[in-house]
């Protein structure tokens, strides 16, 4: 259900683009690369970013509509609901405190090695904390992270 919903492949651009190290700067080069690559080398970074979110756009209609779901009405009742309630579409404070803290760390690192990514400090503590905790969670992570979930 998951893999369906197609976050997984989002997800796995980020960490792809993240663990490739560089920072902000370098992440931009290999993100526009490889837009350039599946959209033309021809287009400015304006119709690069509005092609890519096209794309998007259709693959989420798409993946809706196979599922039998009217996508116009979705989003008019998502958008409404968004300016009506936009306090409950906030994240935790702690989530951007985390976020904060990362990237400065990240900035420290950035300025001794330009292709450092803190994302693979992390992977040593992440696999160590995977494979000792007996947690149900932990262990259906693990799976998960090994691509051996359950479908």
């Amino acid at each position: 259900r998951l893999k369906s919903s197609g976050i997984t492949e989002g997800l796995s651009f980020a960490f792809r683009q993240l663990s490739g190290g560089g920072g902000p700067k370098k992440i931009q080069e290999r993100v526009k690369a490889e837009f350039q690559e599946r959209y033309g080398n021809d287009l400015s970074d304006a119709e690069l970013q509005k092609a890519a979110r096209a794309e998007m756009m259709q693959r989420m209609e798409d993946q809706l509509a196979s599922e039998g779901v009217d996508v116009k009405g979705v989003t008019n009742v998502m958008e409404e609901m968004s300016r009506r309630n936009r306090e409950l579409f906030k994240l935790p404070p702690y989530v951007l405190y985390v976020a904060r803290a990362f990237s400065t760390l990240e900035g420290i690192g950035l300025s001794i090695d330009e292709n450092y990514a803190i994302v693979q400090e992390c992977y040593p503590y992440l696999s160590r904390r995977l494979f000792t905790d007996r947690n149900p969670r932990a262990k259906k992570a693990l799976k998960a992270m090994l691509g051996l979930a359950d479908e």
